[in-house]
């Protein structure tokens, strides 16, 4: 039977402000980047990116605040979010004239703003329009997009528009590296790389030379950031009662040793993990970067602390509480639109464990428990957390990851080693680096510490939208929202002879359009290779040092990019009802069918109903649907799969964050019954409220699905609503059925255990339910904190019983 931990009362009161707070932007990291660019024009693209964080972190406000036992502040203020213009940010700006910034809420994950920091936004508003990476993009758009943009497929906007407002991010970089070697130590490395080269830089080694003389500039920022910290402590100290002193004189001794040196114990190591997380984020807005195997890298300190008595699994405990709350309270600054697609304030920084060793043993140990006693104890849902299975996964671990989900909606997930694993190895991966894998951001396998796999593409248009794909195949390539011509000219439904032509146009379009979706994501990668390097990361990603090469250079061991399809059930389910009402039992003529459609089913409710009741639906384990609907993602993954970048191959990924949603709102009336502006499918789940035969015919719908032909990983959700998995029993049931779909080559599942009624409850009377927490998409976040459209299709999902 799991035990958790009692809370302490420290970490009770973090939690309470965390809870408490609302967040804060400030202005001032946006002016002292804007400055320093004005100031620096001529600066090379990676000495300059490496000299905005060196200055970033010279100048930043740091922050130790009460209690704290871990520190790092990414913004002036507590729980505050800051601004990275440089990559491109319009929407802001325009958000911040129209009064729409000010007045977002909560559930927009809005910012209290000063008068004065807008007025610094407004006076940097000019020279961004000009000098972001949104801007330069813009620039470089191939004049023929002009024709596709507004298709409905692909999420580039056509030029002039500011086609970024993030980086690229999705990687995992080498806290390992940090926490065993200190930049002190990669600082050196660099600074003989250079001295080697002194005098004789042939061929292509000024770049290299280039690039060693940034690493040597962020590693001295690492460590006059830590340092500043330190200095801070110990300025608090003069002041702080006995016990509180004693706390902060030994941080501040950490904090002068860890960055620069190796790290001697548990705490130091996870005070330098959680400062490099920090400096990742400062240099690129914490988009999807992921801490990895925190279990693998920290436990030989926390073992080594056990056995010299130097710390309690209690105090390591009290520690890894304090750091996930750091983690917790960091905010990322996003529009209207993509809060409401992420939602509830969600960051991405993700951590897996248990899985395989580099050598194939059970990897499990102390720190994998204390990971989920945190979300379990805390009840809160970042960093989002991933439990990695494999045959030996020992039993305590399973009892308390599904223990844990019980409690904290969908954390941790469950990622398959024996599906991941070969992925990986089919992408070139070494059998010892494909054990190592860990996941980014929602649920995408890459390699740890070792690949630049840009997991969610350019950083803002990562998804695709399979289902406007199929609508235009059957409309000529004509978006019926516009009427304008984007797609190839395939034909219209009523035009086609048998199912064979249906499916030929769908696949031509799928083609057609992932083609276009990779070239401007190769166009985008061009332009970030030249001026927005990540000096940073490159610092400890196996390869770069090696290579002398910086990350969007190519330089890490292993590189490739994602794309997301989005709407896997609507194209199934559609291509089910063509086939089953028009060409099958011909119940339908095509063309009765498609004035159906434009007509977006009104008049044809009949038809409608049909399409509900008589045609068979994915996740019903129905092979005959279940079979067109892998077909279907064969297509869109073969094409991504053999798709080619500037530093590798790209990998096909079937999951929505919750931009299915979104999507759904720009997504004309599609053939499987839904209407235009209904919410997709989510991730490979069933359509909402479509599977009926319970939890096992779901799970063999999937298995159905390729997953390792979707290497940027597949994303499945579920609901069982707590009286059906209560107690031991439900605990077991739980994992037989997760053991089965496993065994049946399904990659990932997560599930949340809440019932309906709680969820209505908990949109009637947020205040009594502020801590539910819930599975979205790739991420959790409190319920109360959704906007009401995600609240009501978590409702509809197919409450399961067993």
């Amino acid at each position: 039977m799991v035990e958790f931990r009692p809370v302490s009362s420290r970490v009770e009161r973090l939690k309470e402000r965390y809870r408490t707070t609302y967040p804060v932007l400030d202005s001032e990291r946006a002016k002292i980047v804007t400055d320093f660019y004005r100031e620096n024009e001529d600066e090379m693209g990676i000495v300059k990116r490496a000299k905005t964080l060196y200055e970033v972190c010279s100048k930043m406000t740091v922050r130790v605040e009460d209690d704290e036992l871990i520190v790092g502040n990414m913004a002036k203020n507590y729980r505050g979010a800051t601004m990275f213009p440089e990559f491109g940010v319009t929407w802001f700006f325009e958000e911040l004239r129209s009064g729409v910034f000010e007045n977002r809420n909560e559930i927009e994950e809005g910012f209290k703003l000063s008068e004065e920091d807008k007025e610094v936004f407004l006076s940097i508003e000019d020279f961004w329009r000009t000098h972001s990476v949104g801007a330069r993009m813009n620039k470089v758009i191939p004049e023929g997009y002009a024709s596709v943009a507004g298709n409905g497929v692909t999420t580039f906007l056509g030029a002039g528009k500011d086609n970024s407002d993030g980086p690229t991010g999705h990687f995992n970089a080498n806290y390992g590296k940090v926490c065993s070697r200190g930049f002190g130590s990669i600082r050196q490395e660099a600074k003989d790389k250079m001295d080697q080269m002194e005098g004789k830089v042939f061929g292509n080694d000024a770049k290299k030379y280039t690039f060693y003389r940034s690493i040597v500039i962020v590693c001295d920022a690492a460590i006059l950031l830590s340092k500043r910290y330190a200095a801070l402590c110990r300025e608090k100290a003069e002041s702080a009662e006995p016990k509180r002193k004693e706390e902060l004189l030994k941080m501040a001794d950490s904090l002068d040793w860890i960055m620069e040196n190796p790290c001697r114990t548990f705490a130091e190591s996870v005070q330098a993990t959680y400062l490099y997380q920090l400096l990742l984020s400062l240099d690129g807005n914490m988009h999807g970067l992921t801490i990895g195997r925190f279990d693998q890298y920290t436990w030989p300190y926390l073992e080594a602390d056990l056995k010299a008595g130097r710390t309690t699994l209690d105090e390591a405990q009290e520690v890894l509480d304090c750091m996930f709350l750091k983690i917790s309270d960091t905010n990322k600054l996003k529009s209207v639109g993509g809060a409401l697609n992420a939602g509830g304030y969600s960051s991405g920084q993700h951590m897996s464990l248990g899985g395989v060793t580099r050598s194939g043993e059970d990897a499990t140990n102390p720190v994998s428990y204390l990971m989920l006693q945190v979300a379990a104890r805390l009840y809160i849902h970042e960093p989002p957390l991933s439990v990695r299975v494999h045959d030996d996964t020992p039993n305590e671990l399973w009892e308390m990851a599904i223990e844990t989900t019980k409690r904290v909606g969908g954390i941790p997930t469950l990622q398959n080693d024996k599906v991941i694993i070969p992925s990986l190895l089919a992408k070139g991966f070494t059998l010892e680096d494909a054990r190592d894998y860990c996941i980014i951001g929602c649920v995408e396998p890459a390699g740890s510490g070792n690949e630049y796999p840009a997991c969610g593409g350019t950083g803002r248009e990562t998804f695709w939208n399979m289902a406007n794909a199929l609508v235009l195949a059957i409309n000529n390539g004509i978006n019926p929202f516009s009427g304008k011509q984007v797609g190839l000219p395939t034909g219209y439904l009523h035009e086609f002879k048998t199912f064979e032509d249906v499916k030929e146009a769908y696949k031509k379009q799928i083609q057609y359009f992932v083609d276009w979706h990779v070239t401007l994501t190769n166009f985008y990668e061009m332009v970030v290779s030249e001026i927005m390097p990540i000096p940073i990361a490159s610092a400890t990603m196996d390869g770069c040092m090696e290579n002398g090469a910086d990350v969007v250079w190519g330089g890490s061991k292993y590189n490739s990019s994602g794309i997301a399809g989005i709407g896997c059930a609507n194209v199934g389910d559609s291509l089910s009802a063509l086939k089953h009402l028009i060409y099958d039992t011909k119940k339908y003529t095509a063309k009765e069918f498609y004035d159906a459609l434009m007509a977006d089913w009104a008049g044809y409710e009949n038809m409608q109903q049909d399409v509900f009741n008589m045609v068979p639906r994915y996740g019903n384990d129905e092979e005959s649907v279940d079979e067109l609907t892998s077909w279907a993602m064969d297509v869109f993954s073969d094409r991504v799969n053999e798709s080619t970048g500037p530093r590798g191959t790209y990998r096909a990924g079937l999951y929505p964050v919750s931009v299915h949603i979104a999507f759904g709102k720009g997504t004309f009336a599609t053939p499987d019954g839904r209407r235009k502006g209904e919410p997709l499918s989510d991730g490979i789940s069933p359509m909402q409220g479509m599977d009926k035969n319970g939890p096992s015919a779901v799970l063999n719908s999937v298995a159905r699905i390729n997953h390792v032909n979707n290497a940027n990983g597949t994303l499945l959700n579920m609901k069982f609503h707590p009286k059906a998995v209560h107690g031991e029993e439900g605990t077991m049931k739980l994992r037989q059925l997760v053991e089965t779909f496993f065994d049946n080559d399904g990659m990932h599942i997560q599930y949340n255990v809440v019932g309906a009624d709680t969820l209505r409850a908990a949109q009637d009377e947020p205040e009594k339910y502020r801590d539910l927490v819930i599975r979205i998409a790739g991420f959790s976040a409190y319920f109360v904190e959704l906007y009401k459209d995600l609240q009501d299709d978590l409702i509809k999902r197919s409450e399961q019983n067993m």
